[in-house]
């Protein structure tokens, strides 16, 4: 059996939250992680023992390539145990008022950023018979109000990766979906100001429509972080769902993804609109 000191191992937006958090267990088991980041003071912050940053915007190609390129030619030729695809943006407001521009951008980041990074080290992860981590949220099945584009994106990211474990499932790699419900992130501590200042700069119909919407979704999700699980628990969990043998195909991350998934499965679609939409 390889030892996780002979194993490399990818995370993408690894410079704070989840992403940092799971970067530092995996290196505290022995695994070498090469750790996204966007900025050299991002990855001076998360290098350490066995954490070696990379500077690594998935929407940027040619950052895609040289993580490739790192992967392969690794000088101590260890293979790619696993991608935890874990890079991500939030902005939240109503679908009509959501410029097209932020929606394009979810998009970008949270489903065709990672399609690059899959498709780019898929050859190393044949060959090491690999493995790969999708995060994604428990919005992609159970929709709050104004987190349309987020949500959409999420859901976009699963269906391709029910795709992607059909189509490689026999050439040894599995993949894994994280379903993660609130964790205490900088994302999502940015998320409702980001949100109240899009509201802000709403037209009067737009704020006579959705003005007392957007306010009690962002003082219900304010107040919840408060008892959401840490970007620590988080990446305890995360790590192990990377290392197990024989890992689920589907994950939930914290209580409320545990409670929301099975009643959004069971209740029926406009009861649960009135359960979400308070």
């Amino acid at each position: 059996m390889t030892r996780p000191e002979e194993e490399l191992i990818v995370i993408s937006g690894a410079s704070t939250g989840i992403g940092a958090a799971t970067a530092r267990k995996l290196a505290s088991r022995g695994y070498h992680v090469l750790a996204g980041v966007r900025s050299d003071r991002e990855g001076d912050a998360i290098r350490g023992a066995r954490i070696e940053p990379v500077m690594l915007d998935i929407t940027v190609g040619e950052h895609v390539r040289a993580l490739a390129a790192r992967v392969s030619g690794d000088p101590r030729r260890r293979p790619l145990r696993a991608v935890i695809n874990n890079a991500g943006i939030e902005i939240n407001a109503p679908v009509e008022v959501l410029p097209l521009g932020i929606w394009r951008e979810h998009f970008d980041v949270n489903l065709f950023g990672h399609i690059a990074v899959i498709q780019a080290l898929l050859p190393a992860l044949r060959r090491s018979r690999g493995r790969i981590v999708n995060i994604s949220s428990v919005g992609a099945e159970a929709v709050l109000p104004i987190y349309g584009a987020y949500a959409g994106s999420k859901a976009a990211f699963e269906s391709a990766s029910d795709a992607l474990r059909r189509e490689v499932s026999a050439q040894g790699i599995q993949v894994v979906i994280v379903q993660s419900g609130g964790v205490q992130t900088p994302m999502a501590d940015d998320s409702g100001p980001r949100a109240l200042e899009l509201a802000a700069r709403m037209n009067e119909e737009h704020t006579a429509l959705y003005g007392r919407l957007i306010s009690s979704t962002v003082r219900f999700q304010s107040a919840f972080l408060h008892r959401a699980i840490t970007a620590e628990k988080a990446a305890t969990t995360i790590a192990r769902i990377t290392t197990t043998r024989r890992p689920r195909i589907r994950y939930s991350l914290g209580s409320d993804a545990a409670l929301t998934l099975p009643l959004n499965r069971l209740l029926p679609a406009r009861l649960m609109d009135r359960v979400l939409s308070r």
